[in-house]
């Protein structure tokens, strides 16, 4: 059985994201796509996989199973990457932010156009692909999983994460997560994955 994965507490993030605003989006978003995950797979070869092995192989093939466990890995994501303190990258990722884009205010910049470019909902991403750091806009409930891609930090964009704190300022919303929220030390964890 799974379950929307949450270690955090509900006014943690504010001002960036109100308590209002993780009572739906966790309460009733993230953890209706468990529920729903689950009831889906139940006696069924998914029941035994793990989240990411339904996602890889559902994908294109079963398209509410493919969803629902897309949405629950997205969401799980993004509640690690984001954080109620400032922090800033270091180590490798911080090496790999400057070489490639100049310096982390540069980056932030750049990071906050990208995931401005994107059209209705999805998630915007940093990804490691072949040792370099890229951006990655994905559609609806779609992720790197199942690429070459290892996914570092995730944005979420749909409408239920900013829209009782931001109405339609979405670039409010995610100049805020870019420039005060994300969580760094978890986007370097994830550069050990294989």
């Amino acid at each position: 059985m799974f379950s929307a994965n949450f270690e955090h507490t509900e006014n943690e993030f504010e001002p960036i994201l109100s308590s209002e605003t993780i009572k739906y989006h966790y309460g009733k978003h993230h953890a209706g796509y468990a529920n729903m995950l689950n009831s889906l797979i139940q006696n069924t070869p998914f029941q035994t996989m793990t989240l990411e092995e339904i996602i890889v192989s559902s994908r294109g093939k079963n398209p509410k199973v493919f969803n629902n466990a897309s949405q629950l890995f997205n969401h799980d994501f993004y509640w690690k990457c984001i954080s109620g303190t400032k922090t800033q990258p270091h180590g490798k990722l911080a090496e790999l932010i400057n070489s490639k884009f100049g310096d982390f205010d540069d980056f932030r910049q750049q990071y906050i156009g990208y995931a401005n470019t994107m059209f209705g909902s999805g998630w915007s991403w940093l990804i490691l692909e072949n040792n370099e750091l890229k951006f990655l806009n994905t559609s609806n409930a779609e992720n790197p999983l199942g690429t070459q891609a290892i996914p570092l930090c995730v944005i979420d964009l749909w409408e239920h994460a900013y829209y009782i704190d931001y109405r339609n300022a979405r670039a409010d919303y995610i100049k805020n997560v870019v420039m005060n929220s994300i969580n760094w030390k978890f986007c370097e964890l994830q550069m050990e994955r294989d």
